[in-house]
């Protein structure tokens, strides 16, 4: 990644520009609602932002590069990885750009402040193992324990909204509730997102149909997660997984998610995707009803104890 496209990923995630101002190429006004999270793995440079453009609302990633060739340049046209991009933030445009579907993504440009590049540059070559340490000491210490403390309470009111959207989605459902945040949790952090969206695709309900077999606990999991073809195909376990996935795919009607949508990269063993299915399947065989089963433990040595489980015998080889 070059230097240019750093600085507008910086300028793009502390919105150092006028809002008031960013509009298409085509000229229809944008609202940025949320500029989303960036990402730091392979895939689109941030996910989960929410802009408005013109009267339409979008959900989806946002691509960042100097210019607007490097789209292509980069082989994001052939990726399906980037059909979710929403905007391509460039300070140069020279193309038009497609996603792999071939359909149109809007563009803007947006120009990297002289001030910013100019602290950048200093910050770069400052002989100080920490450069803005001297910048530190100006802050009023009045002013960084409010804003420390102002986003503590943004964070608790962002999650306690997330519980109230999921409880009206599942008609104040608590178990179905619970079941999505704690796999969103089980993504930790780089996957948590994909782990979300592949608990929206699951019904709680149908876990706990089969609540008395870790096996095909197992293969509703992988199976919907799109991750069975990536293991030992000749494997007689991963055989058996799709055998059974393919059943109960057709018996829930299921659409599973790709694959590819679970980050891997830089991504610690413990924390690989198909390990935490592993680890969340042995867990919800445990369970049964998830919620009420918290809502009765009495501390947290015995919440501890109920939440350490032993994956099926393959995933501890």
């Amino acid at each position: 990644m070059s230097r240019r496209e750093e600085l507008l990923q910086y300028v793009w995630k502390f919105g150092l520009f006028d809002r008031s101002l960013i509009e298409t190429t085509e000229g229809e006004k944008i609202e940025i609602i949320d500029a989303g999270l960036l990402n730091t793995d392979a895939g689109p440079d941030f996910f989960n932002a929410k802009i408005k453009i013109g009267n339409t609302l979008w959900a989806g990633n946002i691509e960042i590069h100097h210019a607007s060739d490097e789209w292509k340049k980069h082989g994001h046209h052939t990726d399906k990885a980037y059909n979710s991009v929403i905007l391509h933030v460039v300070e140069e445009v020279n193309s038009d750009v497609r996603n792999q579907k071939g359909e149109v993504i809007p563009q803007c440009v947006i120009k990297v402040p002289e001030e910013v590049r100019e602290n950048a540059e200093y910050l770069l070559y400052a002989d100080e193992k920490i450069p803005c340490k001297d910048s530190l000491s100006l802050l009023d210490k009045r002013l960084l324990h409010a804003w420390l403390s102002a986003l503590t309470i943004e964070r608790l009111e962002r999650k306690t909204q997330d519980i109230f959207a999921h409880l009206k989605r599942f008609n104040n459902s608590w178990d179905e509730t619970f079941y999505v945040l704690l796999v969103r949790n089980f993504g930790f952090g780089l996957n948590s997102d994909q782990f979300e969206r592949l608990a929206l695709s699951l019904p709680y309900n149908y876990i706990q149909k089969h609540g008395d077999s870790l096996f095909q606990i197992e293969a509703l999991l992988f199976g919907q997660a799109g991750l069975l073809e990536e293991g030992p195909v000749e494997e007689d376990y991963f055989l058996k997984l799709k055998n059974e996935y393919a059943f109960l795919k057709k018996k829930y009607l299921l659409n599973n998610l790709d694959g590819f949508v679970f980050k891997k990269l830089h991504v610690r063993p413990r924390a690989f995707p198909q390990i935490r299915l592993a680890q969340l399947a042995a867990l919800l065989q445990k369970s049964g009803r998830l919620f009420s089963v918290v809502l009765e433990q009495q501390d947290y040595p015995q919440m501890q104890s109920h939440f350490q489980v032993n994956p099926s015998d393959y995933w501890q080889t």
